[in-house]
């Protein structure tokens, strides 16, 4: 019997859904590498730059090296996370609220920002993977650039429902505001968020009014961000 040969016009498609399973990854690690390692290092430099220009002792000195020497270790942990999820294992094994609260007690720590979570009722007990990890990765963007930018001293996030069939997500600081003129270059950050929404089914936009702060706001199909339930069998057992 000869061989089945893979019909000629069959190859294109082939190679076309290859290319564009490849450019997504691409996508993914370039967002993870930023989320994770690129926006921690933006932050030291920021931070050492800032330092550099103050008249310090030698407390000051060791305080400082103890915050970069903590940065570089969250770096590394952001590294070896980043290749941990890559072979597919779950981050959130204790739940996207319970995360969470820990990215938010660290951040708060680090800046003296304070953070109001507000967890409606009505917030489902559980998310799928994908859409724990990227509305992580939203937040934590957003709070990202509440740091290096805003000048807020609180922000407050929301999670609830917005309706029956979606859900929402709102990161808002009390900060200077940013300017969100469409004709302005987007960063790498925002296009991050943008896409993660997107991958969700979801839409985010950012409003913003200088002196009065800036919000991020997401809403997505809650059907695609909650876990399906089991399908009952049909019928009963009998005796």
């Amino acid at each position: 019997m000869a061989p089945s040969r893979v019909a000629p016009n069959r190859r294109p498609k082939v190679v076309g859904r290859q290319a564009a399973i490849e450019d997504e990854v691409r996508r993914m690690v370039a967002r993870e590498l930023h989320d994770r390692v690129a926006q921690t290092l933006t932050g030291m430099l920021v931070e050492v730059e800032n330092f550099k220009s103050q008249q310090v002792g030698w407390e000051d000195v060791l305080r400082q090296m103890d915050m970069v020497q903590s940065s570089t270790r969250q770096v590394l942990s952001n590294l070896r996370q980043l290749l941990h999820d890559l072979r597919g294992e779950d981050q959130f094994r204790d739940g996207f609220v319970d995360a969470l609260g820990i990215l938010i007690t660290r951040f708060e720590e680090k800046t003296l920002i304070t953070i109001e979570l507000d967890v409606k009722p009505g917030w489902p007990e559980s998310l799928t993977p994908p859409a724990s990890l990227n509305l992580y990765r939203i937040i934590e963007e957003a709070l990202s650039n509440v740091r290096m930018h805003s000048g807020a001293r609180s922000v407050r996030i929301v999670l609830e429902p917005q309706s029956d069939h979606e859900l929402s997500l709102v990161v808002g600081d009390d900060g200077r505001g940013v300017d969100t003129d469409a004709s302005r270059p987007v960063g790498l950050g925002t296009v991050g968020m943008r896409e993660r929404a997107l991958f969700l089914g979801g839409e985010l936009r950012i409003e913003s009014e200088a002196g009065v702060g800036t919000k991020v706001l997401a809403i997505f199909p809650k059907g695609l961000l909650v876990p399906e339930e089991p399908v009952a069998r049909a019928g009963g057992q009998t005796g």
